[in-house]
């Protein structure tokens, strides 16, 4: 089931999933009204052509709000020129987008290929995860392409970013800056070559000072991680090489067995890797042995299917497995 929240304020009591449909709708009529002018337009102008800035009370909430949207659209690499709406005057009033700067190449996308970016749209929950996918969609769409986002809706997983340093190194591996941060008592500047996603937890690959790479785990920074303000200052190395290192957070052999009882019909992933053991279980549930390779790639496997996996066997995965949920219904990451 899914939670909706809700911001209570004066009426009409506005949902925070519609205000933020709003704010997409009304930042993608902006971009169409100011990459169809063929000269500066006007912020009067502006406010009468693009849908959703009626909603300003009066003329300084329009402004702001006008200021938001274009800051928005920086950040998404749309550049919104300023110059005068009248030639004959040195007046910077007016705003326009140059189709030339903002276009894509003709891309001509396959049905399957259309729900695929749909579904890659949903996929990525976490605010601070989804500014590339959206900026994406919208030059996607202001091209004309249909995004099927709708399909599979029910099937699709959710990629979650809760270490507080993820958005600094994110935005700094996109801009080719390094980072600072603290990990294990000492101080660290590095270049961020990759960030992979495991069994819940996110690594960074990336070259230290020395010109090592090396692999930190994002919950162990202990610090908020700050950009070097240097962006450019490095280039990516082949990917090829940047998955040799990725595979060493892949498990390895397995070389240990814990029994789960499973709920009948649930947890398909950790049923296909075990076999059926002759051992008590709940009703409604059957146990299974499932090998591992690690302890906290088997913990967080049977702590992503919640209530549909209960640990049979005492022991220090039984623990872990206790002690994450635990942490995780009082709201503790």
């Amino acid at each position: 089931m899914t939670t909706e929240v809700v911001y209570w304020c004066r009426e009409p009591h506005y949902r925070k999933s519609d205000m933020a449909a709003r704010n997409s709708e009304r930042l993608l009529n902006l971009v169409i009204a100011l990459l169809a002018a063929k000269r500066f337009i006007s912020r009067e102008q502006i406010r009468d052509l693009v849908e959703g800035y009626s909603q300003a009370k009066n003329d300084i909430a329009f402004q702001r709000m006008f200021e938001r949207d274009k800051e928005d659209l920086r950040l998404m690499g749309i550049d919104v020129l300023n110059g005068p709406t009248d030639p004959y005057t040195n007046a910077m009033d007016g705003y326009r987008i140059q189709p030339e700067s903002f276009y894509l190449p003709e891309i001509h996308l396959t049905p399957e290929e259309s729900t695929l970016v749909g579904l890659a749209s949903s996929v990525w929950s976490e605010p601070s995860l989804a500014s590339g996918m959206s900026t994406a969609l919208a030059k996607l769409r202001a091209a004309g392409e249909a995004i099927d986002d709708s399909a599979m809706t029910n099937l699709i997983p959710r990629l979650t970013a809760r270490e507080p340093g993820f958005p600094v190194i994110w935005e700094a591996l996109l801009a080719r800056d390094p980072v600072v941060f603290t990990y294990k008592g000492s101080l660290r500047e590095v270049k961020p070559l990759r960030m992979i996603l495991r069994t819940g937890s996110w690594y960074l690959i990336a070259e230290t000072a020395i010109s090592e790479v090396k692999i930190f785990k994002l919950s162990r920074i202990e610090d908020l991680p700050a950009r070097a303000n240097n962006p450019g200052s490095y280039e990516l190395p082949d990917p090829k090489v940047l998955d040799e290192y990725a595979k060493s957070l892949d498990p390895g052999p397995s070389q240990d067995h814990v029994v789960v009882a499973l709920r009948e019909f649930a947890a398909g992933n950790l049923r296909r890797r075990g076999t059926p053991v002759n051992t008590a279980a709940p009703p409604g549930y059957s146990a299974i042995s499932v090998p591992y390779a690690r302890e906290d790639e088997i913990v967080s496997a049977i702590c992503e299917v919640g209530p549909n996996a209960v640990v049979l066997d005492a022991g220090p995965i039984r623990d872990q497995v206790i002690a994450q949920l635990t942490a995780v219904a009082g709201g503790v990451r």
